[in-house]
């Protein structure tokens, strides 16, 4: 994807021998860095992935001067939801481009 080749933008993987299993990128918009594209390739979920791509995108966030994480996921995303709130993340109003849409959730997380 070329809207993840910027130099606003990181991206991470998560691989065992050459395989990607599990991604994520941050898009820094100034006053905060938005998480996008986090996903664990589904025959190795529940094995921590998600948590450790999280912890690792939001140290990069921290070394790069960030302080604070936002997200939008959906409501069908119930194990999302789960670890994104098992790590301190708290729901907040629709931010920049996004809308308020019935099937959006919006979170946040100060660094």
């Amino acid at each position: 994807m070329e809207s993840l080749r910027q130099p606003h933008v990181t991206f991470m993987t998560a691989r065992v021998d050459g395989t990607p299993l599990a991604c994520g990128a941050g898009v820094d918009h100034g006053d905060y860095v938005e998480l996008k594209y986090m996903y664990v390739v589904p025959a190795c979920r529940g094995m921590g992935l998600g948590k450790e791509m999280l912890e690792a995108l939001e140290a990069q966030v921290r070394a790069n001067g960030g302080t604070r994480v936002k997200l939008e996921t959906g409501t069908a995303q119930t194990e999302s939801i789960e670890l994104y709130e098992r790590s301190g993340y708290r729901r907040c109003p629709p931010f920049g481009d996004h809308h308020a849409h019935p099937a959006s959730i919006f979170m946040e997380k100060p660094l």
